[in-house]
Formats: structure tokens, sequence, C-alpha cells
């Protein structure tokens, strides 16, 4: 079974370098990894270094400024660039960025959406994106960033009609960031797993480590085992896909 994460940091000013991912992949079983660009961080030179150093093992995940001047410009070279297979956008109601999410997906980058407010508050704005562009690739990563200010983050989604939103459009839903709102083993969290496995079905869900916000080595094998050995609530013959299969669709498949 091949084992991609398809969530992870690296960096040189933040986060670990390469070398400690790589290693605590290995240590994990891991094969293959997305790096995804950490908040804040513009300069993507390290993250495309390293995948271009080893295309087969890593893909990136880059950021750029909205407020920038150069954004699109910015975009149009990333789109370019072989050691960049996506975008990661931070949306919410406060932030005027859904143009240059629907700009990235026109020019063939998947995009990893980051609610700090919840998907809950952004369905409207999601629903109009993913409609606009039936082809794109939408990631919601972190289960749709449920929050702290959501006692019960699984009547909240249904009530904002994520759930409608997931089963009507493409959106994919990565298993990852539960330890930022709960405990291991995140048992809070397995009705919405569930009913997000029921919306989205086997082909999309995708999971994610968060390392190293998730921990250490040990942290991040034990994420991975709560998929692998069936604790969470997802059928056991949709494993290989989430661990790996969709993953590698996604991320390492696509055309150059």
């Amino acid at each position: 079974m091949m084992i991609i994460d398809s969530y992870t940091h690296c960096g040189l000013s933040k986060y670990h370098p390469i070398e400690v991912v790589s290693a605590t992949m290995d240590e994990a079983g891991v094969d293959r990894a997305v790096l995804a660009q950490h908040l804040g961080e513009f300069d993507n030179s390290y993250i495309e270094s390293v995948v271009t150093g080893n295309p087969d093992r890593f893909a990136g995940v880059c950021l750029v400024d909205h407020e920038s001047t150069s954004v699109n410009a910015d975009l149009e070279r990333l789109a370019r660039s072989p050691s960049c297979q996506g975008v990661r956008w931070p949306i919410a109601p406060g932030i005027d960025n859904l143009e240059l999410v629907n700009r990235t997906l026109e020019l063939g980058l998947v995009v990893v959406a980051y609610f700090p407010e919840s998907i809950a508050a952004c369905v409207t704005g999601m629903r109009q994106v993913l409609e606009s562009h039936p082809g794109g690739i939408v990631v919601a990563s972190h289960l749709g960033n449920p929050t702290e200010k959501q006692p019960d983050p699984l009547t909240d989604f249904r009530q904002a009609g994520v759930f409608d939103l997931v089963s009507t459009t493409g959106l994919v839903i990565q298993l990852s960031g539960m330890e930022m709102t709960t405990e291991f083993p995140h048992q809070d969290l397995y009705p919405l797993v569930a009913e997000f496995c029921e919306a989205a079905g086997p082909t999309r869900l995708t999971w994610g480590s968060n390392f190293p916000v998730v921990g250490g080595s040990r942290e991040y094998l034990a994420e991975l085992q709560l998929v692998r050995t069936g604790q969470l609530p997802i059928p056991e013959e949709a494993v290989p896909a989430i661990v790996g299969e969709n993953a590698k669709r996604i991320w390492f498949d696509r055309p150059a």
C-alpha cells in the first residue's frame, strides 16, 4: 500500500528542514508527501528547491500574498513551475481573495483551502468557486477547520449546508489537523469524519499529518495509524484510497 502524506510542513525559518520531515516519513513508512507552505511566508523558494530535487517523493503547495501588486504575476509564475502543484489560500468572509482563488484554478493549480473561521462561514462563496470550475481541484484542509468556538461542529456544519456542498461538488476533504481542537484519539470529531466520509465518498478523502504541528514522530505515526487500523469511522475498503491513491491522483499524476 502506497502511503502519501497529503499535508505536512517544512521550512528553514519555521518548522523543520526537509531532512527531518523525510526521516519522520521513513520512520512511519510514508512514501511521499505534499509540502504546504506555512502562513505568512511568501518566499516559496525552499519548498520549490526540495520538490525540484526529488519530484517523485514531494509535491509543493505555495503561498502568495493576495494584497501584493504582483499577485497575478506570482500565480502565473507558480503555474509554470514544475515544483509547485498547488496554492494554499486562507478563505474567510473578511478576506477578499475569491477572484484569485478562481484564477488559481483557471491556471490548473490545486487550491488548498484553509478556513480560519471554519468552512461553515464560507459555504456560499465556496459553492460559487466550485460550480464555476467543475474540473478544478479544491482541497479543504483540516476537516474544514472546525474551531474551538464550535463545541458541536457536526450540527454547525449541517445547519450551514457544508455536507450538501460536499455531496454536490468535487470538494476534497482532508483528514488532518484534528489535534488543533481535540485530544488524541479525537473521538469528539468521529461523527464529523463519518459525515464527511458519507458526503464525499472514498475518492475525495485524503490523509495528512500536519507535521510538525501534530507533534513528533510518535504522534505522526499515531495519527496515521488511526486511519490504517480502522479506529476512525471509515470503511476498511476505503483506507488504501484515503492514505495514498487519492493523493497520488491529485498531486503526482497531474499532467505537466
